[in-house]
């Protein structure tokens, strides 16, 4: 027997509440599922006298009461530039928890140092929730205007800065940064900036290319990556708030934008020459309450050529590796001095610095009369937050076959600095070696098929034993033929297989079957989907008129989604409704009369821009600002009625 209309009209409702109960205790839960993040962080640690900086504090909350905020104490630096008010940012995350809100402060200041030494930054103060917090305390090492300090990548937005005192015209870290042209017209674009626009072969590149927006959008997506021939590349991370980007608001060319960071790689020039980065593309979208883009737009860079010169000649050593390009400390030690024969020595060769780490040549081990040397072990540890710094570790195996005393000689690494156009020698220390015990058989030929190998205990002047490696296993062996594989098959796994899989696959069937025939029918959740479905079509459309600057059929779409969306959630057609009608359903659905009044207001814009279209701005922000409004209607209408049906 069929319910009654007002039967199913109640069930609907009480489903309804009890789902708008648990999402807003979700979200409760969720925002107090943190405690809150204070920051402060520079973009730089290593900064001239003069040079200006950034230094950036940050506070993210949840359901918090911020307020008392207190900048630090610029003991030491010249303020030139302060914001008025904080960069306010929000983003909601769902998880196995619920809904999470995170709500983000953030305070900008360009600082320049005044004297040489290491300035600290001290703590920023704010309350949240009645409770005082303090940032960390940040150091910056301030050299002498002129000097060798490294100058990272400006951050989004900054400005290039100019060449130090007496910096020449030639590669190194003294060369500005390049970046791709600011193109015209105010819209949303990518930029890449590279700390150097002329560099050395092999020296380190910092390229990052930010994202600037001249709307609100929170879906991106890169359509294609930019491809950087003639150079070694290393992924850089990039900090991020809860998975999300960090967004800084900036100002370029009278426009604001909101600006952060999308990508960002260390390079490694591999000959010299104009080398070319290609355009980046991506998508940007603003997605809707049901999860669909209402509207995109594609962005590009421009390309960015980097001129690489090749090194000099002069004061080059024979045989130099170009890969040797940056700053770099060589050392070697060894896991102990004294052995018999036949046991094993390790020596550890470790190269750390700033550069392309992984390409960087080991030291050249000469042969030691006596020794077997076996072929390195090679490991590489870079730091994801630069992509040029790290250490590489070379272990390498030697085995004695006689008695004595021995010396390595100290190791060798030539490296080419290239912040002072200059060649580096740099060399280990020697290490001597005394090895017990009484001659090996064959001791001039190495280690023969039964050599003892790395780590085989022996004692002085006894016979070692051939040690298997713990990865290898020993082979098996059976004296007979099993005969006994049919009768022990149902044990086995495949035998399960067999007997459980006709059935699941039957079940499988026989569930897709009844899925499709519920599909087919014409319940409420079909209605609710084919609504969205025209929803989103219209939206669609609306975009397209807005490129094509269409107004009148643009704003028609606009109208078509608002009486849609009444429509699905009155159950009645709304073509036909007057203004009153429509304020007066509105606030049948919960709406305020604010709201209602918004939505009127809305509907009358669409009438205007049908039969005067002159009357309605054209221009392509105000476009944008009526499909946000749409969006934003329909949300609430959407959000209104699911919260009536709960109270």
């Amino acid at each position: 027997m069929q319910r009654p209309p007002s039967h199913r009209r109640s069930a609907r409702l009480g489903l309804t509440a009890a789902l708008a109960a648990a999402l807003t205790t979700a979200l409760a839960t969720g925002a107090r599922a943190e405690a809150p993040r204070f920051l402060g962080e520079v973009d730089r640690n290593q900064v001239t006298v003069g040079e200006p900086f950034i230094y950036q504090v940050t506070v993210s909350v949840g359901n918090d009461q911020v307020s008392d905020y207190r900048p630090p104490d610029f003991k030491g630096l010249r303020v030139l530039s302060a914001p008025r008010a904080p960069n306010q940012s929000t983003q909601m995350q769902f998880g196995g928890a619920g809904m999470y809100v995170e709500v983000n402060y953030s305070w900008r200041y360009e600082v320049a140092a005044t004297q040489k030494g290491n300035v600290a930054i001290g703590p920023a103060h704010i309350k949240v929730n009645g409770h005082d917090l303090r940032s960390s305390v940040v150091t910056v090492a301030v050299g002498a205007a002129g000097g060798p300090a490294p100058t990272p990548p400006p951050m989004a937005g900054a400005a290039a800065p100019a060449p130090r005192a007496g910096a020449t015209a030639g590669a190194g870290s003294a060369a500005p940064p390049a970046a791709s042209a600011v193109p015209a017209g105010g819209g949303s674009f990518i930029r890449l900036v590279a700390d150097k626009q002329k560099a050395y072969v092999g020296e380190a590149i910092s390229a990052t290319w930010f994202l600037y927006m001249n709307q609100a959008h929170n879906k991106y997506d890169v359509q294609k990556e930019p491809t950087m021939e003639g150079f070694w590349t290393e992924d850089v991370t990039l900090p991020n708030r809860r998975g999300g980007m960090i967004l800084n608001e900036e100002v370029v060319q009278g426009r604001p934008y909101q600006v952060g960071a999308a990508m960002k790689k260390a390079l490694f020039p591999l000959h010299a020459g104009r080398l070319s980065i290609t355009p980046m593309e991506a998508q940007l979208s603003r997605v809707d309450f049901f999860g669909t883009a209402v509207r995109s737009q594609r962005v590009t860079s421009s390309p960015v050529e980097i001129e690489v010169v090749p090194l000099p000649k002069d004061g080059q050593p024979a045989g130099f590796d170009p890969a040797n390009v940056g700053m770099f400390t060589v050392a070697s030690k060894v896991d102990r001095p004294q052995v018999a024969t036949g046991e094993a020595v390790t020596l550890t060769v470790e190269i750390a610095g700033h550069g392309n780490v992984r390409k960087v040549a080991l030291p050249a081990v000469p042969d030691l009369d006596g020794w077997k040397r076996y072929d390195p072990r090679v490991s590489v540890t870079i730091d994801p937050s630069t992509g040029a710094d790290g250490t590489k570790v070379a272990e390498i195996l030697l085995l004695p076959s006689r008695p004595g005393r021995f010396t390595i000689p100290a190791l060798t690494l030539d490296t080419f600095d290239p912040a002072t156009g200059r060649y580096n020698h740099g060399a280990t220390s020697p290490i001597e070696l005394t090895v017990t015990g009484a001659a090996l058989a064959g001791a001039g030929d190495g280690p023969g098929p039964g050599a003892p190998t790395a780590g085989a205990g022996a004692g002085t002047g006894s016979a070692v034993d051939n040690v298997i490696a713990s990865e290898i296993r020993p082979i098996h062996a059976r004296a007979d033929l099993r005969r006994d594989l049919g009768a022990t098959f149902w044990r086995t796994r495949a035998f399960l297989g067999v007997v459980v899989g006709p059935p699941l696959l039957f079940g499988l069937v026989v569930f897709g079957l009844r899925v499709r025939d519920r599909r087919a029918q014409d319940t409420g959740a079909i209605r609710r989907r084919r609504s969205r479905e025209k929803v989103r079509a219209h939206f669609a459309a609306a975009e397209g008129h807005r490129r094509n600057r269409q107004v009148a059929a643009f704003y028609i779409e606009i109208e078509r989604v608002l009486r849609e969306t009444l429509s699905h959630r009155l159950g009645v057609a709304a073509a036909g409704l007057t203004m009153d009608d429509v304020r007066a359903r509105a606030a049948e659905l919960g709406l305020t009369p604010a709201d209602g009044d918004k939505l009127v207001a809305a509907l009358e814009e669409c009438d205007r821009a049908r039969f005067a279209p002159g009357s309605v701005p054209s221009d392509d922000a105000a476009l944008g600002a009526a499909l946000d409004r749409a969006a934003e209607l329909a949300t609430q209408i959407e959000s209104e009625r699911s919260r009536r049906a709960s109270a």
